[in-house]
């Protein structure tokens, strides 16, 4: 077929020869198009949908990082980034964990000494212990703020603090030596430190103070002084400049070191100390509270130091005291010299020498803010920490104290549950009476002091003696057997026996001391095998450190001076004791408080204890 040209009156006009063009817009109608799917464009929509969603989960994470989402992810990240030192850590609290198997019932009666070489290690079992037992009870952790999301928290914001130039991390030496001497002219290497800073996580920033325990090797001492050292050869790295900015006011390691060159004659070495040394800064050697504080804070400072360093799990330790406390303030010496394969050095009274180096050291933190303190002690809460029920069960170990769950009777398959309830009253009476003829009373005192303690004991036991006669409504509490009131002024032998027949009544023992005129292992005996705890608000109710974790009841009596202070409430919680505040005057209304005694006696024989 052949086209011919039509003529055309423009230049301009297409040739009708071809379809005419249709142009896009209007007027012109649109012409469907339809578009094809194809991998590329699946590809492009699903990342943009997986872009989302992963900045939605990091919004959510930074925004509610307590949330239990959150702490999963944490948790599962952590296991995907596994370096080898969390392997060994792994490894080594497992390890540690078995030692509990190795526990002896019979091993010896409470009290008896021995010292633990390897407290990390013993530690760690008993917070494993601790984190199945509260687990088990189904207790609100408040999403483990006050337990191992605490020491994963810092552990996370590890950084090396003061690093010889183009080394990293530790150069950790492992080794249970004593010390041996530097050779003349022998060069010890370079000063390391790394430091775990609790700000720089968003799951620890709530606590109320900064805070930063380190590990160091090759730290060198100063002559006669507790609180200095020397960093040799060794740079502050840019993170530990920051660090020194954050800390503000707070004493770390990185205030008390000073730097030197590596040919710096004040630091060679003389004596190097080659096991692990433990330095702590007591705030108080009195108050049993505050000791309590003390305590758990080493046991977080170690247990931060094990994620550090798990090399240092199996290392024999020993303590260092870098306060100025006299010997005459040593009151729970008999408690302390039971950590570590050596007695503590007390540098107040056993200062450093020239020339003496530190091959392996864990620097603790001040307990100014403890695990009991850090979420105020004017607010009221009920968490429980696995990290304090861990520092009470190890504690009560050093002392020959089983957990129950360990112990022979626990194990044993029994149709009768009951045993002895054991009432214990903590005095001030003493206390109160030293302070008055000494010129040390206070209104802080005064306000506590109770006018007329000798009448309301007496209430007590008479209270007890008739809830057990026979033909009582309380009585049936006990089974059929009934309860039988004991004396411990009469009995202190059978306070800690738990023996009883199922036709025995069920003892009800009352027992009252005070503090300041006991022993520290007489304290902690009375109080090892208590059930109820009775006390006016004083630090004497630290000692509730030693009650079996998650089976005790704690009764503070309260005057209107101090309510509202709430230590011996976190304290209980943490280590799962029931709690129960009574308000009081300074003359106390006797059958009142018994009333409450009562209700917790009576509960506790139901249960069967």
């Amino acid at each position: 077929m052949s086209y011919h040209q039509v003529p055309r009156d423009d230049p301009s006009d297409l040739p009708t020869t071809y379809p005419p063009v249709q142009h896009i817009g209007p007027p012109y109608t649109l012409r469907p198009t339809k578009h094809r799917v194809t991998p590329s464009l699946v590809l492009k929509y699903t990342l943009y949908a997986v872009g989302g969603l992963v900045v939605f989960h990091y919004v959510f994470v930074g925004a509610f990082p307590s949330s239990r989402y959150a702490k999963n992810f944490r948790e599962q990240w952590q296991s995907i980034g596994w370096t080898e030192d969390d392997k060994v850590y792994a490894e080594q609290s497992t390890a540690a964990s078995d030692l509990l198997a190795q526990l002896d019932p019979d091993a010896g009666q409470p009290g008896t000494f021995f010292r633990d070489a390897f407290p990390l290690r013993t530690m760690l079992a008993f917070w494993e212990l601790a984190q199945k037992e509260v687990e088990e009870r189904g207790l609100n952790t408040c999403s483990d703020q006050l337990g191992k999301g605490l020491v994963e928290g810092y552990h996370r914001s590890q950084l090396d603090y003061c690093i010889p130039p183009g080394k990293m991390g530790l150069d950790l030496i492992d080794n249970n030596m004593t010390a041996w001497e530097v050779e003349a002219g022998e060069k010890v290497e370079a000063t390391r430190i790394v430091c775990s800073p609790v700000h720089r996580d968003s799951f620890t920033k709530w606590w109320p103070y900064p805070a930063a325990p380190c590990v160091s090797t090759n730290m060198r001492t100063v002559i006669g002084e507790e609180k200095k050292y020397r960093a040799v050869g060794c740079k502050v790295t840019n993170d530990g400049q920051d660090l020194n900015n954050e800390m503000g006011r707070e004493k770390f390691i990185g205030t008390s070191a000073e730097s030197l060159d590596m040919d710096d004659e004040r630091g060679d070495c003389k004596e190097r100390i080659e096991h692990t040394m433990v330095l702590i800064p007591r705030q108080d050697q009195w108050n049993p509270f505050h000791v309590s504080e003390d305590l758990i804070t080493t046991l977080v400072s170690l247990f931060i130091s094990a994620r550090t360093a798990p090399h240092l799990i199996n290392t024999r330790m020993q303590l260092v005291f870098t306060d100025n406390f006299d010997m005459d303030r040593n009151h729970f010496t008999p408690l302390w010299d039971r950590i570590g394969a050596w007695a503590p050095r007390r540098l107040r009274l056993d200062p450093w020498n020239e020339g003496e180096c530190l091959t392996n050291a864990i620097h603790s933190v001040g307990a100014g803010a403890s695990l009991l303190s850090a979420m105020g002690v004017g607010s009221s809460y009920t968490c429980a920490s696995t990290i304090t029920w861990a520092a009470s069960h190890y504690y009560r170990h050093l002392f020959g104290l089983l957990p129950p769950s360990l112990s022979a009777s626990a194990a044993e398959e029994k149709t009768d549950k009951r045993k002895p309830i054991n009432l214990l009253w903590l005095s001030r009476e003493k206390l109160d009476r030293y302070a008055q003829s000494h010129n040390d009373w206070s209104s802080w005192r005064d306000v506590r002091h109770i006018n007329n303690e000798k009448e309301f004991i007496s209430t007590l036991r008479e209270g007890i003696k008739s809830m057990c006669e026979k033909g009582s409504e309380s009585a049936a509490m006990f089974g059929e057997a009934g309860c039988v009131f004991e004396d411990a002024r009469d009995t202190p032998e059978t306070w800690a026996s738990t023996t009883l027949s199922p036709t025995d009544p069920v003892p009800i023992r009352f027992a009252a001391i005070d503090p300041s005129v006991h022993a520290l292992e007489t304290q902690i005996h009375y109080t090892g095998h208590t059930n109820i705890l009775l006390s006016p608000h004083s630090g004497a109710l630290g000692l509730s450190l030693f009650l079996p974790p998650g089976e005790g009841v704690i009764v503070e009596l309260q005057v209107d001076n101090v309510m509202g202070n709430y230590h011996f409430q976190h304290m209980a919680g943490e280590m799962g004791h029931r709690y129960e505040s009574v308000r009081i005057d300074r003359t106390v209304d006797s059958k009142r408080v018994w009333f409450y005694v009562k209700n917790w006696l009576e509960k506790l024989g139901a249960e069967g204890v």
